[in-house]
């Protein structure tokens, strides 16, 4: 009787792997493929990368435990099926909170991190199952007569997991909103999609299938690999010192804006190469890092900031006027005022793109900045070979 039961249990783990491997198959390509890409570029986006391990490492413990379950209930153990349903709603919204700490932009202080105690709330409400006077009001497992094991529907309280994960859904949304704002148009957009994709598998799982269709992990997994993608792709466009555009970039976007393109701003940092012989190349490294990051702070929606090489940057703006140009300059040199650090700026200007060329701007705007760079060295008495 003993080895029938064996032998019994045996069948059903094959026939359980089996399927496991078939239904999953798609998380399992993804989650290698992401795990190999991401050793291979690891010392460039670490905190990226831990965030990855993390996200596809839960979404395969969802896949499992959520696998385990069913396994559990066939063979008859309400114990193993309490737990890893207990599991399974407490990584749902784990896996997507964690996309969350991955897509975040601003700095995370002690109180961002609070954020995760609905999770661990979560958990001790699907805990309720094992209280026999509470678990009603959650969910919890009974035996059939046959000796298998079904779920029970409980009360209100077994929608905490889908509640706290829609949260979090809501939040991504206002994320990708909120990038948008900042004219990060492509990394605002691609954040939206991913969250779009989460909330329609939470909706298929929830509303359109009978718990025999799980596609969240895979969703959360496929996401993520969409947004380190773009990521690779958006580093090879942005230069990694200063977060402007590159040489490059900007040479890719000037013919498909140059009919919109009203004003240019050319900027030119004065002493790089004093900083670098007497101080290092860190120091010039700094101050490259400073003057990009104001430009790009004091740049507008569809204005977009290059760096040409070296200490030379470029704005390129898309319908403004002239004197937006002008307080855009203005605003620029408030703020490298307050720093060690000195630019010479020239712009051009133009009402329509039939008034002058883009190559007349260039040359106007080039002008400018250089007439502004001698003034500055004739006023500061500093030998320009020097500096």
């Amino acid at each position: 009787m003993l080895e029938l039961q064996i032998q019994y249990i045996k069948i059903i783990y094959m026939e359980w792997l089996s399927h496991f491997i078939v239904t999953n198959f798609i998380l399992i390509c993804v989650s290698a493929i992401m795990i190999a890409f991401t050793i291979q570029r690891f010392r460039q986006h670490p905190k990226i990368s831990i965030y990855i391990f993390l996200i596809i490492g839960f979404a395969l413990l969802l896949a499992v435990s959520n696998a385990l379950q069913e396994y559990c209930k066939q063979i008859g153990s309400v114990a193993g099926a309490f737990i890893f349903s207990t599991i399974g709603y407490t990584l749902r919204p784990t896996c997507i909170y964690l996309f969350i700490l991955m897509t975040y932009q601003k700095k995370k202080g002690q109180l961002f991190y609070l954020t995760a105690i609905p999770l661990v709330i979560t958990f001790f409400v699907y805990m309720l199952g094992i209280v026999p006077g509470a678990r009603e009001y959650v969910v919890y497992f009974a035996r059939n007569d046959d000796g298998t094991v079904r779920w029970v529907a409980g009360g209100f309280l077994r929608w905490t997991s889908h509640l706290v994960g829609l949260g979090y859904l809501i939040w991504i949304t206002f994320i990708s909103l909120s990038i948008l704002k900042m004219k990060h148009l492509s990394h605002g957009i691609t954040i939206l999609t991913c969250a779009v994709f989460v909330i329609l598998s939470v909706v298929i799982e929830s509303f359109f299938s009978k718990g025999d269709v799980e596609v969240l992990n895979t969703t959360i997994a496929v996401s993520t690999m969409i947004y380190y993608l773009y990521l690779y792709i958006e580093r090879n466009q942005i230069d990694t010192l200063t977060n402007c555009f590159t040489r490059e970039t900007y040479y890719h976007d000037l013919p498909k804006m140059e009919r919109n393109i009203t004003g240019i701003i050319q900027f030119d940092m004065n002493g790089l190469k004093y900083l670098n012989d007497n101080f290092g190349h860190a120091e010039g490294d700094r101050a490259l890092s400073t003057i990009g990051s104001i430009i790009i702070s004091c740049a507008k929606r569809k204005m977009y900031v290059y760096r040409l090489g070296g200490d030379e940057f470029l704005l390129l703006a898309n319908n403004y006027s002239e004197e937006e140009l002008l307080d855009t300059i203005d605003s620029f040199k408030e703020k490298l005022s307050k720093t060690q650090y000195h630019c010479s700026v020239g712009y051009s200007y133009r009402h329509t793109s039939s008034d002058i060329s883009i190559d007349d701007m260039l040359k106007d705007s080039e002008r400018k900045m250089y007439e502004d760079k001698a003034e500055y060295y004739k006023d500061a008495n500093i030998e320009r070979r020097k500096r």
